[in-house]
């Protein structure tokens, strides 16, 4: 089916096995491939003797799907969710787990999004994974195989929530309150259907092994990275922006072993010279430097990172990337404003920023991609000012280097300190200000989608509400202009655009996902806001 792959490991031979599962990326093979954690769950599913896999893309998939008793996705991406109504539609099986009987699959999902706040999709799901795969998938399949054994679907689905990792949406109520109109107005309470099922679904959290490396499984020259070798360097981020659900959704950090992490090279390069490092900052492990010095005397080796903090990179480790053949490196600045980045808790100085342009110019490399972002909460007209200034001055002093500034607008994510602010409705103009003036001074700015910024916060700040607008989108074509419509024409819900995109939540108001984050996070969420609130009214200091 996939002629051009090449499995970096050998697969157990299975001549008979008890559970078939579907487990698709939903956008196309190039962008599912090139995905770790897809990669990652496949594998954990195919090494179990008594599983056969098949996968699945939008433009692709295995035969023998329709047989399969579970079918799962990944959703990494908000905006792939009407992908996942298509596959569903595809197959037949119905769009909501109401309507899905014995003999239909059930229907599962995992990634950050679901783990984060699956609730606007919660009527697609059978069953939501939450936390790091390593444990919850095992846990999942291990609950199944008991599950199995009894007859009724919905019997089936109880006994299944009893596991940690694994949340059933349609085993809990939401009561709401009626404002204007019926349902209309904030969550009421969450509680479960039943007696005996958990009040808080529990996020499994993996602990790993000091061997283990999540790294590519199968290697094509198909997907977006071509025959590139990924390997986790870290995961999640210690310095944990208010902003950033990497950093608070997988924490704790973790720093994957150095022996461990060259072994996993090692056997990668017995079969391409592109290696790539993938985590939120690779440059936060703590031995890096001596991940990079290990690494230069490869002659057979490309390189690629991730993202790097301009604090945590040295002048030597920027020598050896460009050694092996890195010519770019990027840094997310987010703000030119060092009171704004002190507000989001960036923890990086202006003279910090400058040092590591300055380092990574003296190194040879050819250019820099920053990321920066708009709308942050608590931002004024002089913190975009700010990042203009900044960038003006890199420009005029490394004339060398090309820049390219990728600018985004704040879109709050579920779990994160700034959950309860909405989006800044003056975000566009603020776009175009900083693309205007840095455009004329050579940098190649990069604005993202105000409009498509919306619609990532209504999925990622929604509720069970939202389930009728999802679905119409996705029937009607799912482009900008059927959010729109579909957005106006919307019966049923709070005001879509001021309630769920634009408004600040309460402190003190239930959140769709509360049930899905225990009482001493949400403690911990609300002291870095009111931390931030604090920082943000203090004068600036000049």
């Amino acid at each position: 089916m996939f002629p051009k792959e090449k499995f970096l490991f050998p697969r157990p031979r299975k001549t008979s096995s008890d559970l078939k599962i579907a487990w698709y990326y939903p956008n196309t093979y190039t962008v599912g491939m090139a995905g770790l954690g897809y990669q990652l769950v496949f594998s954990l599913l195919d090494q179990d003797d008594d599983v056969q896999i098949f996968r699945g893309f939008t433009d692709m998939e295995e035969p023998g799907i329709k047989d399969c008793q579970l079918i799962g996705f990944t959703l990494s991406w908000e905006l792939d969710y009407s992908n996942i109504i298509a596959l569903l539609k595809k197959h037949d099986i119905p769009l909501s787990s109401r309507d899905r009987n014995e003999n239909h699959p059930i229907v599962f999902g995992g990634g950050p999004v679901l783990t984060a706040n699956p609730e606007p999709f919660s009527d697609i799901f059978d069953v939501v994974l939450l936390g790091d795969a390593e444990v919850a998938v095992p846990s999942f399949i291990a609950a199944y195989r008991e599950a199995k054994k009894i007859s009724d679907r919905k019997d089936q689905l109880i006994s299944i929530a009893n596991t940690d990792g694994i949340y059933v949406p349609a085993l809990y109520k939401y009561e709401y309150e009626s404002r204007e109109s019926e349902n209309d107005g904030g969550i009421l309470s969450i509680a479960p259907l039943f007696d005996g099922i958990p009040d808080k679904p529990r996020k499994r959290i993996f602990t790993p092994p000091q061997d283990y490396v999540a790294h590519t499984q199968i290697l094509s020259p198909d997907t977006a990275w071509g025959n590139m070798f990924l390997v986790e360097v870290v995961r999640s981020c210690p310095q944990e922006c208010r902003f950033c659900l990497a950093s608070y959704l997988t924490r704790p950090f973790r720093s994957t072993n150095v022996d461990s992490l060259i072994h996993a090279i090692e056997t990668g390069l017995e079969h391409t010279n592109k290696i790539g490092l993938l985590g939120p900052s690779v440059t936060e492990h703590p031995r890096f430097d001596e991940i990079a010095e290990r690494l230069k005397t490869r002659t057979d080796l490309s390189l690629s990172i991730a993202s790097i903090r301009a604090d945590t990179v040295s002048a030597k480790t920027l020598s050896v990337l460009k050694t092996l053949g890195q010519k770019s490196v990027t840094i997310a600045i987010e703000s030119g404003s060092e009171r704004l980045r002190a507000i989001m808790k960036k923890n990086l100085t202006e003279a910090e920023i400058i040092n590591a342009v300055d380092m990574i110019e003296a190194a040879g490399l050819e250019s820099i991609k920053f990321y920066g972002i708009a709308g942050l909460p608590h931002e004024t007209q002089e913190d975009i000012e700010e990042t203009v200034r900044l960038m003006t001055m890199l420009k005029k002093t490394h004339k060398r280097l090309r820049f390219v500034f990728g600018i985004s607008s704040f879109v709050p994510k579920a779990q994160t300190p700034f959950q309860w602010y909405g989006r800044d409705k003056t975000c566009a103009k603020k776009l175009e200000y900083v693309r205007k003036n840095l455009a004329k001074i050579g940098i190649d700015v990069r604005p993202e989608s105000h409009n498509w910024s919306d619609i990532q916060t209504l999925l990622s700040r929604g509720d069970r509400r939202l389930t009728p607008l999802i679905q119409a989108v996705a029937e009607n074509s799912g482009n900008l202009g059927a959010w729109k419509k579909q957005m106006k024409e919307t019966v049923g819900t709070p005001p879509v655009k001021d309630y769920y995109i634009y408004r600040n939540i309460p402190e003190d108001e239930i959140l769709p996902w509360s049930h899905l984050q225990d009482e001493e996070k949400t403690q911990y969420l609300a002291k870095h806001r009111d931390a931030a609130a604090s920082l943000s009214l203090q004068p600036a200091v000049i």
